[in-house]
C-alpha cells in the first residue's frame, strides 16, 4: 500500500480501488477497519470509471496514529493527499463511521470538493436530537473515557485479528438480514471484511476509541456550513447507525438530499451503482 508522509511527519496509507486512470473519488471507511473493507467497491468503480481513493484514516492500517484528531484535521490529512497525488477537486464518500468525516471534508475543503456523500453515516450526537436512539454500551464508554473505549475496542479488535469468522458471524447477527446474508456468503464482500478483520494495525484499538470520542462530543465543524452538494444514504432497516441518524443530518445540513434505501441495512451495497453514479455525476 502506498503511503504519503503529511506536514507534521506522520504516515497516511491509501490504496486506489477501481481504474486508476479514472476519476478520483475519496472513499472513507467506517468504524474500525481500514481501506481493506473497501476492496469489494474494486468491480463496480471500474465499471464506472472511479478511482476510489481510500486512506487509512488516522491511527488505521498504514496510517500514523493522532491522538488529537478531529473530524476537521482528518479533512486537512485528506487535503494533504489530494496535493499528494496532484488532485486539484474530487468527490468525497463516507461509510458509517466514515460519514462524519466525509462531512468534514466538505466544510474544510470546500473549495476542492465537488460532492459530499454518506452512507449510514453517524449524525451529530451534540447537541442531542430527541429522535436519536438511545447510544449502545461502546457510545457511553467512549463519552466518559476514551481509554475505556481503547481496552473495549482492544478485545474486540483481538478476536477479529485471531478468530476473523468467528468476530465476522458475531457482528453479522447483529445487523439486518440483508448485511447479514453479504457478510456470510461466500464473495468479495466477506473476503473483504474478513481481511480487514485479520489484519488490525497497532493503533486501531486506540483510533476507533479516538472515533467514538469524537462521535459522542461536540463536532469541531458545523454542518451549517456545508454548501457543496450533499447526498445522504441510508438503509430504513439499518440496525447498526439507526436511520433517525439520516434525517438528523439532513435536517442540520442545507445543502443534504435525503435518499432512503425502503428495506435496506447498513451496508447498502445493492445501491452502490446510484451512489457511485450520483457522485460521478457532480464531480
Amino acid at each position: 500500500m502506498p503511503v504519503v508522509i503529511l506536514p507534521d511527519g506522520r504516515r497516511l496509507g491509501y490504496a486506489v480501488i477501481g481504474d486508476p486512470d479514472g476519476l478520483p473519488v475519496v472513499c472513507l471507511h467506517g468504524t474500525p477497519g481500514s481501506a481493506r473493507q473497501l476492496a469489494a467497491l474494486e468491480r463496480t468503480a471500474r465499471a464506472h470509471g472511479l478511482a476510489l481513493v481510500a486512506p487509512d484514516r488516522a491511527g488505521y492500517g498504514q496510517s500514523t496514529h493522532d491522538p488529537a484528531r478531529t473530524i476537521g484535521s482528518n479533512a486537512r490529512d485528506v487535503g494533504a493527499l489530494l496535493s499528494s497525488l496532484g488532485i486539484e477537486r474530487c468527490s468525497v464518500v463516507g461509510v458509517s463511521g466514515g460519514g462524519p468525516f466525509a462531512l468534514g471534508c466538505g466544510i474544510v475543503l470546500a473549495d476542492r470538493i465537488a460532492t459530499v456523500a454518506t452512507v449510514g453515516g453517524v449524525a451529530p450526537l451534540v447537541p442531542r436530537d430527541p429522535s436519536l436512539p438511545p447510544d449502545r454500551i461502546v457510545g457511553r464508554v467512549a463519552r466518559r473515557s476514551e481509554a475505556a473505549a481503547r481496552a473495549l475496542f482492544g478485545l474486540v479488535l483481538h478476536e477479529g485479528r485471531t478468530r476473523s469468522e468467528r468476530s465476522l458471524e458475531r457482528f453479522a447477527s447483529l445487523l439486518a438480514p440483508s448485511d447479514a446474508r453479504l457478510l456470510r456468503e461466500p464473495g468479495p464482500v466477506r473476503s473483504a471484511f474478513l481481511d480487514d478483520l485479520g489484519h488490525p494495525s497497532r493503533s486501531a484499538a486506540r483510533a476507533a476509541a479516538r472515533d467514538f470520542w469524537l462521535f459522542e462530543h461536540p463536532w469541531d465543524v458545523d454542518l451549517a456550513d456545508l454548501a457543496v452538494p450533499c447526498h445522504v444514504w441510508h438503509g430504513t432497516l439499518d440496525r447498526n447507525v439507526p436511520v433517525a441518524h439520516a434525517a438528523v443530518i439532513a435536517g442540520r445540513c442545507p445543502a443534504a438530499r435525503l435518499h432512503l434505501v425502503e428495506g435496506g441495512g447498513h451496508l447498502l451495497l445493492g445501491e452502490a451503482d446510484e451512489i457511485l453514479s450520483s457522485l460521478r455525476r457532480q464531480s
